[in-house]
């Protein structure tokens, strides 16, 4: 059996609100436009596509996926071009091209200097601690997940929802690699929503039935957990932030895996904010 095409690390999801979308445009609430990204540019999706939306939009404030004090610049939401380090880390190699979505903050800021610029994540203590972990449990679950497949240690109670898991995750494999429109199409966010759901079932089942993943039993719990309260924080975050900087027209970039779960619980806090969701390419 081949081996997956790993679209996310485990994106557990405690599942929430299912299949609300962006509604309706009312001109007298703040309008929340949440942009899907990838971390990282290819020819469809670069900081001069989500320029054209920006110049388009015209925000009063664009909120940033990254926390205040462990973002990729500490100071970047003031700036409008790179710090002198990093165009010295480039130029040696050593550094890697900032994301898209970061990038395109510097461009705009060029454009509009008034611009507010703020970062929306939640706080995470000793990030690097934290992701260097994150990425060597996600290695090793990655290697055993492709092990198993290989020697068809998989429970034939778990055929169909693997199936069905195999069927998402190529598919949204090969959906990531367009342009931002195209990942931001409501048919592919309520795709990731179900894939995510899936995806829990799945993995619950595989670390409760094979004991080849049982050194997971552990991880696996306290990653979802955190998965739950980081898009609750963020989607708070996002209120808080228009209400503290009296913002009218907002843009959020946010990874693509999190667009649904912003979507499901800012619709759910709605009835007591004054904002609307649009979805900008659906305009």
């Amino acid at each position: 059996m081949k081996n997956i095409f790993l679209v996310s690390l485990l994106s557990c999801v405690h599942s929430f609100v299912l299949g609300q979308q962006a509604k309706s445009v009312d001109s007298e609430k703040t309008k929340i436009y949440i942009i899907g990204v990838i971390h990282s540019e290819n020819q469809f999706r670069n900081a001069d596509s989500l320029l054209n939306i920006l110049k388009d939009i015209k925000p009063d404030l664009i909120l940033d996926e990254g926390d205040s004090t462990t973002s990729f610049f500490r100071r970047q939401y003031l700036l409008s071009k790179p710090p002198w380090w990093y165009s010295v880390g480039r130029k040696l190699r050593f550094l890697r091209k900032m994301p898209p979505e970061v990038e395109v903050l510097l461009k705009y800021k060029q454009i509009d200097e008034s611009i507010k610029i703020l970062p929306f994540d939640k706080k995470i203590n000793n990030k690097k601690k934290f992701s260097k972990l994150y990425l060597k449990s996600e290695r090793k679950w990655y290697s055993l997940l492709n092990s198993a497949f290989t020697k068809g240690v998989i429970p034939d109670s778990l055929t169909n929802v693997h199936e069905t898991y195999m069927k998402y995750n190529n598919w949204l494999h090969n959906i990531f690699k367009n342009g931002y429109k195209e990942i931001n199409n409501p048919r592919v966010i309520d795709s990731v929503r179900q894939f995510q759901i899936i995806e829990e079932k799945y993995i619950s089942n595989l670390i409760a039935s094979v004991e080849l993943f049982s050194e997971f039993k552990t991880w696996y719990p306290i990653y979802k957990n955190f998965w739950f309260v980081r898009n609750e924080a963020m989607a708070k975050n996002i209120i808080e932030l228009i209400w503290l900087t009296n913002a009218k027209k907002v843009v959020v970039f946010t990874g693509l895996l999190h667009k649904y779960y912003l979507i499901d619980l800012l619709n759910s806090y709605k009835s007591e904010q004054k904002y609307e969701l649009v979805e900008y390419f659906e305009k």
